[in-house]
C-alpha cells in the first residue's frame, strides 16, 4: 500500500473518530437533558394530582395524563458527518421538542442555557416549558378524549 493510500485512509479514520466522538457526546447530553425534563414534567403532574386531576404521577417511568402515557425521550440523528440531538416530549397528540445545539446550549423555550448550567440548576424557562407541555397535553386530551386528530 502506498503512502498516499494510507494517508487517505488515515484521514477517513480521523473523520470517523471525530464523528463517533460527537455522536457519543451528544447521546450522553441528550439522555441527561431527557432525565432533567422528565423530573420537571413529573413535578408538574404531581402538582396536578394534588388538584384532583386524573394524572398518574407515582413514578417517572409510569407518568400518565388521563390514562395517556407521557413519553420524554432523547432523540439522536447521527448520519455521517452530522449529529443532531434533541429531547422529544409526547403525550397523545401533544408534543414539544427540546433542542441541543452544536455548542451544547439547550433550547427549551426562552433563552438557550448551557448544558453545564442546566446540570447545576434548572432555569425557570426550562420548568415553564415542561409545564406548558403538560398543559398542552392535558387540554389536548380533554378536547379529543385522547384520540389523535387526522392532519
Amino acid at each position: 500500500m502506498t503512502e498516499a493510500s494510507k494517508s487517505i485512509l488515515v484521514n477517513t479514520l480521523k473523520e470517523w473518530t471525530k464523528f463517533t466522538g460527537e455522536r457519543d457526546k451528544f447521546t450522553a447530553v441528550a439522555h441527561d437533558v431527557a432525565e432533567i425534563a422528565k423530573k420537571c414534567v413529573f413535578e408538574s403532574l404531581a402538582f396536578l394530582k394534588t388538584q384532583n386531576v386524573d394524572v398518574e404521577a407515582d413514578a417517572i417511568e409510569t407518568m400518565k395524563i388521563m390514562k395517556a402515557p407521557v413519553h420524554v425521550e432523547a432523540v439522536i440523528e447521527a448520519t455521517f458527518p452530522n449529529v443532531k440531538a434533541s429531547v422529544m416530549m409526547k403525550c397523545s397528540g401533544a408534543s414539544r421538542m427540546i433542542v441541543i445545539n452544536p455548542n451544547l446550549t439547550v433550547s427549551a423555550g426562552g433563552t438557550p442555557v448551557t448544558y453545564d448550567s442546566l446540570k447545576k440548576a434548572i432555569p425557570q424557562a426550562f420548568e415553564a416549558n415542561a409545564a406548558d407541555f403538560v398543559r398542552d397535553s392535558f387540554l389536548y386530551i380533554a378536547r379529543t378524549g385522547g384520540k389523535e386528530q387526522p392532519a
